[in-house]
């Protein structure tokens, strides 16, 4: 049976069309619903892709170093530090090492208000920013020694640099189903950008940083190009109740998400994985593993936006 996809993605308006939308949700840091999109999507591929995608589970994907970089800011001489930037990619040639797996490298760059007035804008500021050639802090980052790395994205990021259909060349004419395999490489893109941003997003919540300083996470010459604004919460108003739980699921886990799910990181759900499979020091995102249903539907930017981004 076809995927829906492959029809979508039949012309390149089509597949960019689709990619719009998943785009938006990731710049306003909707990734509740992104993922749910993603998931149904993927499921309905059946494949190896979707196994793999759903061993990279967020309970997998970490970033370290996180705490050492709040100690660093907290200790930075000079102006203080009002906005950084997150990006994650891969060295060039890393598509001829074969039979080893491929870690993404992280890039940080940190910024004080003489670089760009971040203390009084918006997030849709610094989107619009994102959005030019050169945004207005680029190359004004602080020399500050700070170290990121990102765990639990190896797998999955191996084998989309050495998948066998990471393009599809379209007549002008026609409008053929893509093929499943090339479907199922963009979904792959996309988990993987997704699990990155997410695990930004758990940093930010778990840890002082997100409170007062915005950052823009984002991914460098990696498909798809995608930023997420992860802004400081004004709560002007209280902030909504949790959705109820189902009756037959276990009670007393309710804060074990406390801010994660009201503030759209990550979906409410049963846990799919074993128990034995999830890392005891991961309590706080146990109930993280959302069901497996539900909707779907998303331009590719200018190659380059993290690095013009990151820029010296």
């Amino acid at each position: 049976m076809t995927h829906p996809l492959q029809t979508t993605f039949a012309t390149a308006a089509g597949e960019a069309a689709w990619e719009e939308g998943l785009r938006d949700l990731f710049e306003r840091r909707e990734l509740a619903e992104a993922e749910r999109q993603l998931r149904r999507a993927l499921i309905a591929t059946g494949g190896e892709m979707m196994d793999l995608c759903r061993r990279t589970s967020i309970a997998r994907v970490e970033i370290t170093g996180w705490e050492e970089l709040v100690e660093a800011i907290s200790l930075h001489e000079g102006a203080p530090i009002t906005g950084a930037t997150v990006g994650m990619g891969n060295e060039s040639d890393r598509a001829f090492e074969k039979g080893k797996l491929h870690r993404p490298f992280m890039m940080l760059g940190l910024y004080t208000d003489e670089a760009w007035n971040w203390s009084s804008a918006a997030a849709q500021d610094a989107l619009e920013q994102c959005r030019t050639e050169c945004p207005a802090w680029a190359g004004q980052d602080e020399d500050i020694e700070a170290f990121l790395e990102i765990e639990g994205l190896d797998e999955l990021n191996t084998a989309l640099i050495h998948h066998k259909q990471r393009h599809f060349l379209r007549e002008p004419d026609e409008a053929a189903p893509a093929p499943l395999r090339y479907v199922e490489y963009v979904l792959g893109c996309w988990w993987r950008a997704l699990r990155f941003h997410q695990a930004v997003a758990v940093q930010l919540d778990r840890h002082a940083l997100g409170a007062t300083i915005p950052v823009i996470s984002g991914l460098i010459d990696m498909r798809p190009e995608v930023v997420s604004v992860h802004w400081p919460i004004v709560r002007e108003v209280p902030l909504a109740e949790p959705a109820a739980q189902d009756d037959d699921e276990d009670e007393g886990t309710e804060d074990d998400l406390p801010a994660l799910t009201r503030f759209n990181l990550i979906q409410r759900g049963r846990l799919v994985l074993d128990e034995a499979e999830v890392p005891s020091s991961i309590a706080l995102r146990r109930r993280i593993e959302a069901d497996e249903a539900q909707a779907i539907e998303g331009v590719v930017e200018a190659p380059g936006l993290m690095k013009r981004l990151l820029s010296r």
